[in-house]
């Protein structure tokens, strides 16, 4: 498998780049899901701004077609499931050829934090705020994705169907390969 460093992009409402950061990929998965790996220590930048946050752990970007949202699963230091993480938003646009995937993100997220072990429904207060100025149809798509991720997690579908480990060696795997320049090229075809 080759991968080579591409750039995610979140965009706000009506595609204003909100935020930035590095992974590699795209990996395949099922279902047309492509995977990109985000090492340790990443800074993920606000686009346009000073601030950022700053991501120590290593994560997967889990990017599909068509469910209408994107998932990051992180693991902790010692190998431990950090937990994941649900952007609502339209599908991304991934652009190989600039090694690029843009997606517009609907305000709503969910995070599953390993010790909780219930998601929870984040930024609703930012979805209200903004939803005044989304077409109709945008808001009613972000609420029904969000419905199909919160069933989506507790029916456990990919990549929730399988232990977390194989996702945690897997990664490691995939990240010790980038490490080593092995696998930076010209990406899947």
């Amino acid at each position: 498998m080759a991968l080579e460093r591409y750039t995610l992009t979140s965009h706000k409402h009506p595609w204003t780049p909100h935020r930035r950061w590095p992974a590699y990929g795209p990996v395949r998965g099922e279902e047309g899901c492509l995977l990109f790996a985000r090492p340790a220590e990443v800074w993920m930048e606000y686009v346009g701004q000073e601030r950022g946050i700053f991501f120590p752990e290593p994560s997967w970007d889990f990017v599909w077609p068509g469910r209408g949202y994107k998932l990051a699963i992180w693991f902790e230091r010692d190998g431990s499931f950090g937990g994941l993480y649900g952007d609502i938003c339209m599908a991304p646009k991934v652009d190989r050829a600039e090694r690029r995937v843009d997606f517009l993100d609907l305000d709503l997220d969910v995070v599953l934090r390993a010790e909780a072990g219930t998601p929870e429904v984040v930024d609703r207060d930012e979805f209200e705020e903004r939803r005044a100025g989304y077409p109709a149809s945008l808001a009613s798509f972000a609420e029904g994705a969000l419905e199909r991720l919160l069933a989506d997690i507790r029916r456990r579908a990919y990549p929730l169907d399988r232990p977390l480990d194989v996702w945690r060696q897997m990664l490691a795997a995939t990240l010790g390969e980038v490490a080593a320049g092995e696998s930076i090229g010209g990406g899947e075809d």
